[in-house]
């Protein structure tokens, strides 16, 4: 049975500026509770923190490589799982292969270059033939003003100075427009029910993160390390369901500061939805699909941890090892890990006895403090570290 939640494909030619539109969506939209999820549906390991970092780190550390079917069959598989309504990143130049994702979005948003008529037939032909429902077909221009030549019933114009970096947003009526399109779409679909019914099955008292950051400031959407330890310190005792959006060194301190008490996570893409921190152990035996490496400083043993695929199945055979490291100093976590991974390593290597451990966060470009036994360090305090 199709799932009927909508998906919004964001596609277009590459250096269109899709990746700065999508950030700006995700962030607008969650400034107006709408729930959602953005997935990037393209191996080339972007993500909200490409256009919160700089240019020069994110052009250093971004994955390039083919698209494998593996690859293609996990997105797929997440598309049809869908919890929320989704945004859909789609990468620039979609062979045959991917076809099956558009099969399974279910409304399209183009960014075109004027420069490259021949992309946008082809990116038309993609939402025609996949019979996806246009929401808005926009072209990127560098220079000059944005502006609406269209509404109904496609929303049409042009968007200036999609540049990525410094956590640029996109504004004006245009955008606006689209926003506000794209919200009453995803408010159509009872999304709150859904949310109810989310919590309602949850294994655990379930913690809302869009409401404890809306606690803190109901205007932002970023969670900030000085938040840190005044909520870990109104925490409630017990096992804990955490829902909502939240940085890698958010999940990772409440996976810490929850002790060995189940903890629950909510995935959107997840055919249950709920899950539990993966099962790891410490060994030596290497996994088929992360690539592990360590190096050692004088304050800290850096881990850093690449997934090829940039899909780690959440299903195993059996638990997944990782190496057992010096205690009296600190971890930090480097890579870009799924939060049921991320809280499971935390755990293992706080119980081993760790002296801090701090994962890396890329908008940053430090380690954030999740867990501390150093009392000159406290959770929220950054570790200064260069990826690159």
């Amino acid at each position: 049975m199709p799932n009927l939640l909508p998906a919004v494909l964001i596609g277009g030619p590459a250096h269109a500026g899709k990746s700065v539109l999508f950030y700006s969506l995700t962030q607008a939209l969650r400034e107006r509770g709408v729930r959602h999820h953005a997935i990037r549906a393209c191996p080339d390991g972007e993500g909200n923190w490409s256009q919160e970092c700089d240019p020069e780190v994110v052009s250093e550390i971004r994955l390039r490589g083919p698209w494998s079917n593996e690859f293609v069959r996990r997105i797929c598989q997440d598309l049809e799982h869908r919890c929320l309504p989704f945004l859909v990143d789609m990468g620039g130049q979609p062979k045959a292969s991917q076809i099956s994702l558009f099969q399974r979005c279910t409304h399209a948003v183009l960014l075109l270059r004027e420069d490259k008529p021949e992309a946008s037939v082809d990116w038309q032909g993609y939402v025609d033939a996949n019979g996806l429902i246009p929401l808005a077909k926009i072209f990127s221009r560098q220079w000059g003003e944005s502006l609406v030549t269209t509404r109904t019933p496609t929303l049409e114009g042009v968007l200036t100075h999609l540049e990525r970096g410094n956590q640029v947003r996109v504004k004006g009526p245009l955008f606006d427009f689209l926003v506000e399109r794209i919200a009453t779409l995803f408010a159509s679909y009872e999304v709150h029910d859904l949310e109810r019914a989310a919590f309602e099955q949850a294994p655990g008292e379930v913690l809302n993160l869009y409401d404890a950051l809306h606690a803190f400031d109901p205007k932002t959407s970023i969670w900030q390390p000085e938040m840190l330890m005044p909520f870990l310190a109104g925490m409630q005792p017990g096992p804990q369901a955490l829902y909502g959006a939240g940085p890698n060194w958010l999940y990772a301190s409440i996976a810490a500061h929850t002790n060995r008490q189940a903890l629950y996570l909510y995935d959107p893409r997840h055919p249950f939805g709920w899950m539990q921190p993966a099962q790891v152990q410490f060994g030596t035996e290497p996994h088929p699909e992360l690539q592990i490496a360590t190096q050692e400083r004088d304050d800290a043993t850096v881990l850093s941890i690449t997934i090829p695929s940039t899909h780690l199945e959440y299903f195993q055979p059996g638990p997944i090892t990782f190496p057992p490291l010096p205690l009296h100093k600190g971890l930090i976590i480097n890579g870009r890990l799924p939060y049921w991974l991320l809280t499971a390593l935390v755990r293992l290597y706080k119980d081993a006895g760790m002296y801090w451990i701090a994962p890396y966060h890329v908008p940053l470009q430090s380690g954030v403090i999740a867990y501390s036994r150093d009392p000159d360090q406290h959770p929220g305090d950054r570790i200064s570290y260069k990826t690159v």
